[in-house]
């Protein structure tokens, strides 16, 4: 038995045209991931439609009558249903599409009921907890999307959804996906460039497990029906987070860097005695120059500047000052 979970958001920024071939970003296993960006979120979204569908039907009495003709007939007629009430397709913008199939120990009790392609049954798995167990690796791709366009693009989750997969390859229903609300953005395509970076960055973010708690928080902060309160809050958690984590290692790079100008033990006794000096007495803010000088050599001083004025921002927000949330 196998599980298949999938997790679609709509990327303001990045234009596909509706007769384009899905754009493959990312191919991995352990589990099987496959991130994509497409324009025909239908096709991705048929077998959640068809559950969903389902799901009304059974509400409405109409599942498990003898008229298997009208049956076919009405599923057809709630799937399309289900779609009208999706928010709009985005034109000729992109839909991320995260795909992810493991095994699964899931077991189908004896309440189910078979069709020629699929079996609906009950409480087969515990699909929040599916989805707590995939939440690190979406939040990595998420996050590498957005680090790899350099802010370019912004992300508004639609829905996710999870069903089962037999042995013999035939569709397990379970539950219904929840879908989000319709917006519209000016969009590009996409570079061989821009995919290959995003590529790397997938692949360098889902290595680092370390870093989950961060990614988490950012890649709450990134979609778009987050209100903006949440949103800034989980920004900054996640910068701080991230800043605390890697300051020790662009402390010891820094001390070393400083220790090559000139090659003397009273150097290195003096530098290793600063250190033990500013032990904890660093501010946030001198943490972040410390780090950018070396994940970003053409940084200016912009940039610590406008550290310290979101940083200040914060500050106001966490005393209570009224804040307007285009501040955010």
């Amino acid at each position: 038995m196998q599980f298949v979970f999938l997790a679609a958001y709509r990327v303001l920024g990045i234009s596909q045209n509706p007769d384009s071939p899905d754009l493959e970003l990312f191919l991995g296993s352990n589990p099987t991931t496959r991130v994509l960006i497409t324009s025909d979120l239908d096709r991705h979204w048929l077998i959640l439609d068809r559950h969903a569908a389902l799901g009304t039907m059974m509400l409405e009495g109409m599942f498990g009558t003898p008229q298997a003709d009208k049956f076919e007939e009405r599923l057809e007629q709630e799937i399309q249903a289900v779609r009208k009430r999706k928010p709009p397709g985005p034109g000729i913008g992109g839909v991320l599409i995260i795909e992810i199939k493991g095994e699964s120990s899931a077991v189908v009790g004896d309440q189910s009921t078979e069709k020629d392609d699929f079996v609906v049954c009950f409480d087969a798995y515990d699909k929040e907890a599916l989805r707590a167990q995939l939440q690190n690796r979406i939040s990595a791709i998420v996050a590498a999307l957005r680090i790899a366009s350099d802010g370019k693009y912004d992300l508004e989750r639609i829905g996710d959804g999870s069903y089962l997969l037999s042995s013999e390859g035939k569709v397990i229903h379970s539950f219904s996906p929840k879908m989000g609300n319709p917006t519209l953005y000016v969009s590009r395509q996409m570079g061989d460039e821009a995919v290959l970076r995003v590529r790397e960055d997938i692949n360098l973010l889902l290595k680092e497990d370390k870093l989950n708690t961060v990614m988490k928080l950012f890649a709450h902060s990134l979609d778009r029906g987050t209100d903006p309160f949440r949103s800034f809050v989980s920004a900054w958690a996640a910068l701080e987070i991230f800043i605390e984590k890697v300051f020790p290692l662009y402390e010891k790079r820094l001390l070393a860097e400083l220790a090559k100008v000139h090659a003397s033990p009273a150097l290195t006794q003096y530098l290793n005695r600063a250190r033990e000096i500013m032990n904890g007495k660093y501010s946030l803010a001198d943490k972040f120059t410390i780090i950018s000088v070396f994940l970003n050599p053409t940084a200016d001083s912009k940039d610590i500047s406008r550290f310290r004025h979101i940083k200040k921002i914060r500050n106001n927000l966490f005393h209570g000052d009224d804040l307007a949330e285009s501040s955010l």
